[in-house]
């Protein structure tokens, strides 16, 4: 038995759930394909602002069974370019329809981490995120070239340039000097803008004009909370107040149309992606990451899609890297099949992921231990290294999940612990706990939340679920119960006029049918509805929400459970647990009863939504009143007087 019993094993965790957060890699693994994959990127790197470079193919990492660490070696790539690189993370999309939209949404969601990579993943609050950054690295660079070429004059340009490029978002936006300089030049800069655009051959899908006004707000002025609000709208597809776009200076033709139907908000998301990465010519290029691809082969259509979105990108899109990863198996089964030539040539000969040698093993072994602060137990564990001469007879190799996995068998025998067969209820609650370690994640989800109540939902008893299409496109869902019906909508935006066009479908489709209710799911990140001040359509969603609107607000608690559940399954699908996709949905379908009957519930009078939600806001307001900056207890003052 180990001296200390007791003690945590130092091989329970196995699974790469967050590739920000990764552990130490053990060296010469993996090497190679991360050597070619930062060779990609500096592609990108070279030659002078504005670039407008393009690789001729998205990186394709295979992996020739689950646990060989491709979420691993991206994690490895983000440490690699920290700072280099915008990162974007993206885990599958689960509606084809609106594919755009959720990488969108993601993509935007992904950049408000840091930008200045952290090991303690639960407390990234503090240093600006990368949207900040890229947004001050954009002005910063339009500033900088306009007085290298004169067309600003300066007396200490060097020193000037110099200073500027040093200088971080969070010192420039507390210099009022240069931000009235800002103002007061703007129209210097965006002409500087549209000279260099129009000189590199780079055009926006939305003007230069709304662009720059919208980088500028958001970088600059975080204490106004109502217009950051609407800038994260607007990046993210959405539609925003006319009053708001004003402040802000978005051309009212770029505002987007808040009736417009699901397939022109997923094309206006597809073009809104493609002008980030032209603007990235400007700063740095960005990092798309496609993991978990597994998912997409449970349909076929899903399996479409994903090739067409990898088609677009590598072809429409410029200073972007896009990497997919794939498990050899499930790939040429499920997805490969599906793709047409044109989507297959785009992909790079595979990078091909290696297995653990003997001398690998024995290091990642003794970093666990160090890791743990288990060193006394390091020597009783290794013994003699028979048992691991024998793992790697042959010279053969073995994934790194493999090797963990036996040696958590075999701590749990030196330690006198049974051999306990691992169950579903383990595996859910280690994904609850991850969850509970990954506060960024805790944000609206549609894929996510339309998983829940299209798959894993399939199955309950006296359920049917059916796609259904409407159109304006805001509802996709349809339950079909014995003597109810439930529409679902996934709607992320706060816009006043969106939301009045969203009851004026949901009456008519209640009109048509007094046994339905209509669903949608709002989260803690976004803004409750009905918002404050709505005057008009306010008091006409509050009296929807007694008859057939249900706004089903999720709580943290809630979040976590759901989003674990979807983890699992995933988990389930990439073959990261010993069990099938329908034993975790089994499980699920169970665990998740409560939820099941939140969602069948009939409407109430329903009282304004307070708990963690309202609890965020007075935090939020609280901030704003007790800052000594004067101009963020005005921007309070104004957002409580439009309630």
């Amino acid at each position: 038995m180990l001296s200390s019993s007791q003690t945590t094993n130092p091989f329970k965790n196995d699974i790469v759930s967050e590739p920000r957060s990764i552990e130490k890699s053990v060296s010469g693994l993996n090497d190679k394909p991360l050597a070619e994959l930062l060779r990609q990127f500096e592609i990108l790197e070279k030659g002078m602002r504005p670039r407008k470079t393009k690789l001729s193919h998205a990186q394709f990492v295979a992996s020739p069974q689950p646990g060989y660490g491709k979420s691993h070696l991206i994690g490895r790539l983000f440490h690699a370019l920290n700072r280099r690189a915008t990162r974007v993370y993206l885990r599958p999309f689960e509606d084809a329809l609106t594919s755009w939209k959720a990488i969108l949404l993601k993509t935007v969601q992904e950049l408000k981490f840091p930008d200045k990579e952290s090991s303690d993943v639960a407390n990234r609050q503090e240093s600006p995120t990368q949207i900040e950054t890229f947004a001050h690295g954009i002005l910063i660079a339009l500033i900088t070239d306009a007085i290298e070429n004169e067309t600003i004059s300066s007396e200490k340009k060097k020193e000037i340039v110099s200073g500027l490029q040093k200088i971080t978002v969070e010192k420039f936006r507390k210099d009022e000097k240069w931000l009235n300089w800002i103002r007061l030049n703007f129209n210097v800069l965006l002409e500087q803008f549209l000279q260099q655009l129009q000189h590199s051959g780079i055009s926006l899908n939305a003007s230069p004009l709304s662009w720059l006004r919208v980088l500028f707000t958001y970088a600059y002025f975080p204490s106004d909370f109502q217009l950051r609000e609407s800038c994260t709208d607007w990046l993210q597809g959405g539609s925003i107040d006319p009053d708001d776009a004003k402040q802000i200076g978005v051309r009212l033709r770029d505002i987007p149309n808040p009736e417009m139907p699901a397939s022109e908000v997923n094309e206006l998301c597809r073009q809104r992606i493609i002008d980030f990465s032209h603007l990235a010519g400007f700063f740095r290029p960005f990092l798309f990451c496609f993991d978990q691809t597994e998912n997409y082969g449970k349909e076929i259509l899903l399996a479409k899609t994903l090739g067409t979105v990898i088609q677009v990108l590598t072809d429409e899109t410029h200073n972007l890297m896009t990497i997919v990863t794939a498990n050899q198996m499930p790939w040429s089964k499920s997805i490969k099949p599906w793709w047409e030539d044109a989507h297959l040539n785009r992909l790079s000969l595979p990078l091909e992921l290696e297995g653990l040698n003997q001398k690998q093993a024995l290091e990642l072994a003794a970093q666990r231990f160090a890791e743990s602060g288990l060193e006394h137990e390091k020597s009783e564990f290794m013994g003699d290294k028979e048992w691991l001469s024998q793992m790697f007879q042959a010279g053969s190799e073995l994934g790194v999940r493999d090797f963990l996995q036996r040696c958590s068998i075999r701590w749990q025998f030196l330690d006198g612990q049974p051999c306990k067969t691992l169950t579903i209820a383990d595996c859910y609650k280690k994904a609850v706990e991850e969850i509970k370690t990954q506060p960024k994640r805790l944000v609206f989800d549609p894929n996510t939340l339309y998983w829940l109540v299209h798959e894993a939902a399939a199955g309950l008893s006296d359920l049917r679920i059916e796609k259904h299409c409407s159109p304006k496109g805001y509802f996709s869902l349809i339950w079909r119960l014995e003597n109810q019906q439930i529409l679902f909508g996934f709607e992320s935006g706060s816009n006043w006029k969106r939301w009045e066009s969203i009851l004026r479908d949901a009456k008519i489709h209640y009109d048509a049918n007094r046994r339905r209710k209509i669903l949608l799911f709002r989260t803690l990140d976004l803004p409750v509805i009905p918002g404050p001040g709505w005057k008009k359509i306010g008091p006409a969603i509050t009296e929807a929400k007694k008859e057939y609107l249900h706004i089903l607000n999720l709580e943290q608690s809630e979040m976590i459970s759901l989003y674990a559940a979807h983890d699992l399954y995933i988990d389930a699908g990439e073959g990261n647990i010993p069990f099938q996709r329908h034993q975790t949905l089994a499980f699920i379908r169970e665990a998740l009863a409560p939820f099941w009957e939140q969602v069948k519930s009939p409407l109430k009078p329903n009282p304004e939504c307070k708990n963690e939600r309202s609890e965020i806001f007075a935090k939020e307001l609280k901030f704003h009143f007790s800052t000594p900056d004067t101009s963020a207890k005005m921007n309070a003052v104004k957002f409580l007087q439009r309630s």
